[in-house]
């Protein structure tokens, strides 16, 4: 499905149910995604208490995924709505969504959903998202928590603000290659080039943001060096709606605490935006600015 506009074309594959393309002013904004995403890297306290083998089901949960319908309509003359929903391999088969509404700007509505098949099913170590930007969109600029990593039960520490850095500096080099870099309580976060022009993203209201040269699953190989690993050239950006807590009473055994967990008991729905950004300057305002074409049927 490609739907084009003034300055942008947005192309949603059929099969993957995911943006293979999404261009503007002539520049590839998003290589692919975004995917579903259940699986964060086992952290050591994860591997303490079992996480890695208890939470399995969720790890080639979104990778595994089947689509069994796409829908396409027009939302009068100003947007156009693709809805992708599918199934996921889990243990209990669940079920997902995730609606691209296009708008005549080339901004992208991105609404997602996560059914659990059944409660019996194992927390969830993440409900998100997984894209692959080009490689020049090397430069992040976020608001939200920051500088350092934090997490939802980890996250007091840290102060809300604006901050900048490559997406290579957003690594924290632990003993052993594990999740990190995580940024919680995001508005917006700007993957741009050297020239300040790239993606901006937008929660819809909060988001939780990691930007990486490497996905869960590559940080999940257990090697036990960073210099066993080798980067990726683009950019691997998660977009979630939360991670799970990441615990730390001790490291051989305690459990998360259960109020930072995501119990498969409930279903989840969040949404973001995606624009196109033309100066890193403006990601603020425009972050605000809403759709001129916001309505219903």
């Amino acid at each position: 499905v490609t739907v084009k506009g003034k300055g942008f074309s947005v192309t949603v594959d059929k099969g993957s149910g995911v943006i293979t393309s999404y261009e503007a002013r002539g520049t590839r904004l998003i290589t692919s995604g975004p995917a579903p995403n259940f699986w964060r890297a086992p952290t050591e306290n994860d591997r303490g208490n079992g996480q890695h083998t208890r939470n399995q089901t969720w790890r080639d949960a979104g990778t595994q995924r089947k689509v069994t319908d796409v829908s396409v309509r027009a939302l009068r003359d100003k947007a156009v709505e693709i809805k992708v929903s599918g199934t996921l391999p889990t243990t209990v088969e669940s079920t997902y969504t995730t609606t691209y509404t296009v708008f005549g700007n080339g901004e992208i509505k991105v609404d997602n959903t996560l059914h659990p098949g059944a409660a019996s099913l194992p927390y969830i170590p993440e409900v998100g998202t997984l894209l692959f930007l080009p490689g020049r969109f090397e430069r992040l600029r976020y608001y939200g928590r920051g500088p350092e990593e934090n997490h939802w039960d980890r996250k007091d520490g840290t102060d809300v603000g604006v901050y900048s850095g490559t997406v290579s500096e957003q690594w924290t080099p632990y003993i052993r290659p594990q999740e990190n870099g995580n940024k919680t309580d995001v508005r917006w976060a700007a993957l741009t080039d050297r020239n300040g022009f790239g993606l901006l993203v937008s929660g819809e209201p909060l988001l939780e943001v990691n930007a990486s040269h490497f996905t869960p699953e590559d940080l999940s190989s257990g090697v036990r060096h960073d210099y066993q690993l080798t980067p990726r050239d683009e950019v691997v950006l998660r977009v979630n709606h939360r991670q799970m807590g990441v615990g730390g009473d001790n490291s051989w055994g305690a459990h998360t605490h259960d109020e930072y967990k995501l119990f498969a008991s409930r279903d989840y729905a969040y949404t973001y935006r995606l624009r196109p950004l033309t100066d890193v300057d403006e990601a603020t305002r425009t972050s605000r600015r809403p759709t001129a074409a916001e309505f219903t049927d």
